[in-house]
């Protein structure tokens, strides 16, 4: 008969059932897919708790994964092939099933942290587990890759043990290689246990400023005044002085208020009182308060002003200037003091 003539070793009769068995591979892998959508998924959404709806999530790629895997080894049973084909392809299979394993752990790590722990962090006032919770996934999913590709060499027959030994040998190589890296890491560390700023905190280094808006493993990103994103090593952000804006209590004002030369004595110690007043009436300004006759400048009589305005953000700042200084003018106005404005005088002498 046709079916019993052989081809490498093989009926054209166990080819056929190799073959059905890789259309049931498929089709139960559809059917299981329909049944996990259609059916599963609408119970699991009844329920009240969302570990149902995590663990399908995270099951339904690897599960038909290993359906396929599954028929397509039974139907290789019915196939005498070649020792090393054979055994390279049992592998491949071993391997299939492992990466499906690897698929579900970082799947329902990633979904249980994002559905538990992240709603947690939400809630928190602590900033620290929000920088914390980021660096932890991306961690966890690192481990999870290490042991996954650990395990896959594992199965196809390297010695793990002889492996991690022989890395000692290059393991120098590969540490200086990765040397930016570990310092980035530990530099993350740092930056997260020391805390010189937080998530939504106003920083300046390296002259340059912006709102940090996530502290990475490697990198920490800070969004600048200009909207760009700023990429910065942790190692770089750590080596050099950090000035937090958001961790101040106040905000300083400087100022010099220059008058006329021709104004009188009095009306300088009238004006010096003026401003103290104004400063002193004004809800937004916080002790100390410093009015001074400093300098015969070159073309007036100079005041220094310093103050603080209680830090409710930056448009209160503004407006308490703005409300300082027309208050000010106002009353010089009324008192006929005049600011000064840069001027020369200059004489003429006949020869």
């Amino acid at each position: 008969m046709a079916l019993d003539q052989l081809y490498f070793g093989n009926t054209l009769y166990s080819y056929m059932i190799f073959l059905i068995f890789i259309f049931f591979g498929v089709f139960f892998g559809k059917v299981m897919y329909i049944f996990l959508n259609k059916y599963v998924r609408v119970l699991a959404g009844k329920t009240k708790t969302k570990l149902d709806d995590v663990i399908l999530d995270a099951v339904e790629i690897p599960l038909i994964i290993v359906v396929f895997v599954l028929f397509f080894k039974y139907g290789l049973n019915n196939l005498v092939l070649p020792g090393n084909l054979s055994l390279w392809l049992n592998e491949s299979l071993t391997v299939a099933i492992t990466f499906a394993g690897v698929l579900f752990l970082l799947k329902i790590v990633d979904d249980i942290i994002v559905n538990y722990v992240v709603p947690i962090v939400e809630k928190s006032e602590n900033t620290l587990d929000d920088q914390l919770v980021p660096l932890m996934r991306k961690l966890v999913k690192f481990l999870i890759l290490i042991a996954g590709l650990l395990l896959i060499l594992s199965n196809v027959g390297y010695n793990i043990s002889a492996l991690l030994a022989g890395l000692g040998i290059g393991g120098l190589a590969v540490a200086l290689a990765a040397k930016d890296t570990i310092e980035n890491l530990i530099a993350g560390l740092i930056i997260i246990v020391d805390r010189p700023f937080k998530l939504g905190d106003w920083i300046k280094w390296g002259g340059k400023e912006g709102i940090v808006e996530e502290v990475g493993i490697r990198s920490t990103r800070v969004r600048s005044f200009g909207d760009t994103l700023i990429t910065v090593p942790n190692a770089n952000i750590v080596q050099t002085e950090i000035e937090n804006f958001s961790e101040r209590r106040k905000r300083q004002v400087k100022a010099t208020i220059g008058l006329t030369y021709d104004t009188s004595v009095e009306k300088v110690k009238r004006a010096k009182e003026i401003i103290e007043n104004v400063l002193n009436d004004h809800h937004g300004v916080v002790d100390p308060i410093r009015v001074s006759f400093v300098e015969f400048g070159s073309f007036s009589l100079d005041l220094r002003v310093e103050y603080f305005v209680r830090d409710f953000g930056f448009d209160f700042f503004l407006n308490t200037k703005d409300e300082i200084n027309i208050k000010i003018k106002e009353e010089f106005e009324k008192e006929n003091i005049e600011f000064a404005f840069p001027t020369q005088t200059v004489y003429y002498k006949k020869e």
